[in-house]
Formats: structure tokens, C-alpha cells, sequence
């Protein structure tokens, strides 16, 4: 397994217990049998680590409508992770820091829109299709955390339903 991989796996065994805000490097570090230097060969922090490990599953799930997955089959898959990983995710989304998981999801779904409706043949620097995509990112992230920290008491596919209703019109039309 590479190190990467091996801090990740030790940073959700910790985040299954506590705050990403209240884990230190040096308990990472110690949950596997690396060297600090070898963290900070391949992460600036802890939230670097965080959004590396985020990435993955993203990439994986919502990150695949750039590669021609629906919109709804991405977005469920998506969540499936959120339910199997739901204190993990609780934890990691509780930073309040700038470099928190929360302003990298927003970052991620943005790229993930802006390649996707490049694909399309979309001008994605007209300022209607910008604030489209930064109200999707924004929207989109922000009720899915909602949704985690509420319990996930609707149903994912309601959820996913509900959100796609709340595309805006210039994105709409791509994902349908």
C-alpha cells in the first residue's frame, strides 16, 4: 500500500472518533509506521490530507459526469459514500479552517462542472454560466452537507431529485 493511502486510512480511523480540527499531524504519523518527513513529502497539512482523501471517492462517484455518467447516477453514488462514510465525513466537515473540506468541495465541484460543461460546448466564462456554476457548487454542497449533518433522514434519491429541481436553467439543460 503507498504512504498516501496509508495516512488516509489513518486519518479516517481518526476522524471516526474526533473533529478533523482537533487531529494533529503527529497522531496520524503515529498510526502508521512512516516518518513525519514522509507526510510532509506528500501534504502541506492535515487538511491537505483531508482533501486528498476526498478527492478519491469525488473523482470515483459525482467526478464522473466529465466522463459521460448521468448527472442522477454520479450524485447517488456520491452519496452511497456519504452514508457508508457518514462520522467520517461529519468530522472532516466540522473545520471551521479556510483549507477545510467544506471550501475544497465547493473548488472541486466547480472544476468538476466547468470540464463538464466544456465538454458541451459551453462558454464557461460568460458571467451567466460562472455564477450558474458557483450557485450549483455552492447550493449543492452546502445542502448535501445539510443532509449529512441532519441524519441523511430523506431518502438520497429524493435528495439528489430535490437538487437536480435546483439546477439553474443554464446548467439544467446539460445534465438532462
Amino acid at each position: 500500500m503507498d504512504s498516501k493511502k496509508r495516512f488516509a486510512d489513518a486519518l479516517e480511523q481518526l476522524l471516526c472518533k474526533k473533529a478533523l480540527d482537533e487531529i494533529a499531524v503527529s497522531e496520524i504519523v503515529t498510526l502508521t509506521d512512516l516518518s513525519r518527513r514522509t507526510f510532509y513529502r506528500h501534504f502541506t497539512d492535515k487538511y491537505d490530507l483531508v482533501s486528498w482523501y476526498f478527492e478519491q471517492f469525488y473523482k470515483a462517484t459525482f467526478g464522473l459526469i466529465i466522463e459521460g455518467a448521468t448527472w442522477e447516477e454520479a450524485l447517488i453514488k456520491y452519496l452511497t459514500i456519504y452514508e457508508e462514510k457518514k462520522m467520517v465525513l461529519l468530522h472532516a466537515y466540522e473545520s471551521h479552517d479556510i483549507n477545510g473540506l467544506r471550501n475544497y468541495d465547493i473548488t472541486l465541484t466547480v472544476k468538476t462542472y466547468e470540464k463538464y460543461l466544456e465538454k458541451k460546448g459551453v462558454d464557461i466564462q460568460a458571467e451567466h454560466i460562472r455564477f450558474a456554476i458557483d450557485i450549483a457548487s455552492r447550493g449543492g454542497t452546502d445542502m448535501i452537507i445539510e443532509w449529512l449533518k441532519g441524519g441523511m433522514k430523506m431518502d438520497k434519491k429524493k435528495l439528489v431529485e430535490l437538487l437536480k429541481r435546483t439546477l439553474p436553467n443554464d446548467i439544467l439543460c446539460m445534465v438532462e
